[in-house]
């Protein structure tokens, strides 16, 4: 699943892999990010002559991951079938299955990086012999992003970069990651959140059928003035800025001047945490810029932000979102003040989503007792990233696309 540098190695197309020269003995693992992380929830087999369609099911296969921290672990397949002389075998995932999350946290770092050494064992009676080399990682949701790194002075950030095929005027989406997605390898922001999703088909669609994304990366966190993570807070109201706020607008310049099709009136600015606090740090350094911004269960403390940059702010179209279960950015102090402040200033084009707590909406994940799974009540990009805030009718994204600088503010 990565190099010996640590960075991400994908297909992003299945065809890739099946078009290719079958290799015996091999597998491709099916990477899909998932509302928690990502997982490889299919492994794809060359299949051997006696694999006959009809002697295929689950029980005739068994799957080991090797590569757990304690000792190898038995998968449980959920289908198992023949399609075009490959067998696909399904395997089950879930936030509570730690063994199927490829992303693990290194406290050293501070962030989240992919296991390195994600390796599977197939053992079936229809084998000669088990099938243990993976050939492949292939992960759909990246097809068509683009990575680089860009330099400015002493700071140099990774970015992800997807570009539409499409033709005419075309809006551009930015996401800035949380503190747990930074680092040196911007796939990681992309999938450990579903930020991806911003290039699916259903999202282009919402934006008229192409939208540009750019997701920069920073190599720690984003609230650091010099470079120790969150050193930001010790510093005076005039310095709350982050040491990157010049770069990511570098790059954002870079990004259109390279992109002359793209509609400056339409320029989308979101994060989630520490990419909520990156959101407003932007729109308060470079008002009027952006069409809207939408920061999810945002770090940037309501005590931080002045009166007279609440006035600024009121001008700009925000949509917040948050949890009342979050302890890590409890919106009491962030949030719902500067909400509440935004609309006694007068603010026309302000909303919000504030849910009660974090749970699974897609019905695949329960608790015990049957009711949804819950998540941790700071992960409410989940709603926003599935599209599921709502105010007065209309949901998050077609908002979003129907922003445009200079219109007439509307609640």
């Amino acid at each position: 699943m990565a190099d010996g540098n640590g960075h991400s190695v994908f297909c992003t197309r299945l065809s890739d892999v099946e078009n290719s020269v079958p290799e015996g003995g091999t597998y491709a693992g099916i990477i899909e990010g998932k509302d928690w992380g990502a997982a490889v929830t299919k492994l794809i087999i060359p299949a051997a002559d006696e694999a006959a369609p009809g002697r295929i099911s689950e029980d005739v296969f068994k799957v080991t991951l090797k590569s757990c921290i304690t000792e190898p672990v038995q998968r449980t397949i959920t289908a198992a079938y023949m399609s075009d002389g490959f067998l696909t075998l399904e395997l089950s995932s879930g936030p509570a299955d730690t063994d199927s999350n490829l992303f693990q946290y290194n406290p050293d770092a501070g962030f989240n990086t992919w296991k390195s050494l994600y390796e599977f064992k197939i053992e079936s009676p229809l084998f000669s012999k088990p099938v243990e080399k993976c050939r492949a990682a292939v992960c759909p949701a990246l097809e068509g992003f683009t990575f680089k790194k860009i330099t400015d002075g002493d700071s140099t950030l990774s970015c992800a970069c997807f570009e539409p095929h499409g033709t005419g005027r075309t809006p551009l989406i930015i996401w800035l990651h949380g503190a747990g997605e930074g680092g040196t390898d911007p796939s990681i922001p992309l999938m450990a959140n579903r930020a991806a999703m911003f290039a699916s088909a259903e999202t282009q669609r919402i934006f008229g059928g192409n939208a540009y994304v750019l997701a920069p990366q920073t190599p720690r966190v984003w609230m650091t003035t010099g470079g120790i993570p969150y050193d930001i807070s010790d510093t005076t109201e005039r310095t709350k800025s982050s040491m990157y706020t010049g770069t990511v607008k570098l790059i954002i310049d870079m990004f259109i001047a390279g992109h002359p099709d793209i509609d400056t009136s339409r320029i989308y600015i979101g994060g989630a945490s520490n990419g909520g606090y990156m959101t407003i740090n932007m729109l308060l350094n470079y008002p009027g810029f952006f069409a809207a911004a939408f920061p999810v269960c945002e770090a940037y403390p309501d005590s931080w932000i002045s009166d007279k940059q609440i006035a600024q702010l009121s001008k700009e179209h925000i949509w917040f979102t948050a949890a009342g279960t979050d302890t890590v950015v409890a919106p009491e102090s962030y949030m719902i003040p500067t909400v509440k402040r935004l609309r006694a200033a007068g603010a026309g084009d302000i909303h919000e989503s504030y849910f009660g707590k974090v749970v699974d909406t897609s019905g695949r994940y329960r608790n015990p007792d049957g009711s949804p799974y819950e998540y941790q009540g700071h992960w409410s990009w989940i709603y926003m990233l599935n599209n599921e805030c709502f105010d007065n009718g209309v949901d998050i994204l077609h908002w979003l696309a129907g922003r445009k600088k200079q219109q007439i503010a509307i609640s």
